[in-house]
């Protein structure tokens, strides 16, 4: 005999129906939406970003030695020219800090910054300074402080001197050599352990032959990716140098000896929309298979947003960053990533989808 209804029904059919409606409520994705989903940033987002930087760092790693052979005006330049395309594919990945990336401090060795106390200029000064013959092998840097192995260290040597610093085999190039082959050596590491084993790894998640125990929670590192590195462009790349609205601090600016700390950040805002939407299975179309078109629509105008304000800052920052306009548009770019980050976070509660720690905490 079935029981008699209870009275309550009628009303929390009446709320569920409107929440749905409001879309409140909505089924978590699948496991196997999770799975497409990881699939195609993995293949079409993370693997060819480090197949570039591998790319990069290995021309840089050649026309540093290349230079060290016949230093020439030429040879610098192109050096500075390798220099800039390693850095726009470093700034380009820059957002992906889990798996191979994460093995030795790679990401760090990479690029150590923002360096609040100057590791790096004393470090790498004592090294000029010594110029110990030992310190130049790469052998020798996996064992070194991560102050004087990386992109930051390279960007002082490369443009805070001149050709003439580079002639007669000087101490300088053969350490810019070495760290240059370093930094290949890493990046070739990186995506080979991707290819090897990360990617497996995370498509054959549940699996005993996984790191992880679902699709679902490899998808928590890919979530990651997309909305830590918000509050670290806006905290580090801005706010800092901003000074909280005192007198600005252009020598905290990312990358403002060789003069692209807005490059960085337009490259990083592009990654970040590219991960979000740039994939044939991506961020926002899960949304949309949620039924959340319309925050879908919001996140990536919010995306156009970002960038139409960051072509309108005036390059370089180390320069415009004392104008009040340049101030005033930071500040504005400041607010629209706080306001991302909202946004994308809140989804993930949708997608079901919990981010925890702060992997940039303490940055």
């Amino acid at each position: 005999m079935k029981s008699a209804p209870s009275p309550l029904w009628p009303l929390l059919l009446g709320i569920s129906l409107l929440f749905t409606a409001v879309g409140i409520v909505h089924a978590a994705p699948s496991q196997q939406q999770w799975k497409t989903l990881n699939h195609s940033l993995v293949e079409e987002h993370i693997l060819p970003r480090y197949q570039a930087l591998q790319n990069s760092t290995t021309q840089l790693s050649a026309s540093t030695a290349a230079l060290c052979q016949q230093p020439d005006q030429d040879g610098f330049d192109q050096v500075q020219k390798d220099f800039q395309q390693t850095m726009d594919a470093w700034q380009a990945v820059q957002h992906i800090q889990f798996g191979p990336i994460e093995t030795l401090m790679r990401n760090f060795s990479m690029q150590f910054w923002p360096d609040r106390k100057n590791l790096i200029g004393k470090q790498l000064s004592l090294l000029l300074q010594q110029q110990d013959p030992q310190t130049l092998s790469i052998d020798y840097l996996y064992k070194a402080s991560i102050g004087v192995k990386g992109l930051p260290a390279l960007e002082r040597l490369l443009f805070s001197g001149t050709l003439a610093d580079f002639e007669n085999h000087s101490y300088r190039c053969q350490l810019t050599q070495t760290i240059a082959a370093y930094i290949a050596e890493n990046s070739h590491a990186t995506l080979a352990e991707w290819r090897d084993d990360y990617r497996h790894s995370i498509a054959t998640a549940g699996s005993e032959e996984s790191y992880y125990e679902n699709h679902q929670e490899a998808a928590v590192d890919m979530m990651k990716s997309l909305i830590e590195p918000l509050e670290a462009i806006r905290d580090q790349k801005i706010l800092r140098p901003l000074n909280g609205g005192e007198q600005v601090r252009p020598h905290r600016l990312e990358s403002w000896r060789s003069q692209r700390s807005l490059r960085n950040i337009q490259l990083n805002i592009a990654s970040l929309s590219e991960l979000y939407s740039g994939t044939s299975h991506s961020v926002d179309t899960l949304l949309r298979e949620q039924g959340r078109a319309a925050q879908a629509d919001n996140i990536s105008t919010l995306f156009t947003t970002l960038e139409r304000q960051l072509r309108a800052v005036q390059a370089p920052l180390v320069i415009s960053l004392n104008q009040p306009d340049t101030v005033s548009q930071l500040l504005q770019l400041s607010d629209s990533l706080q306001l991302l980050d909202r946004e994308l976070s809140a989804e993930m509660i949708t997608l079901d989808i919990q981010l925890g720690f702060n992997s940039r905490d303490g940055d």
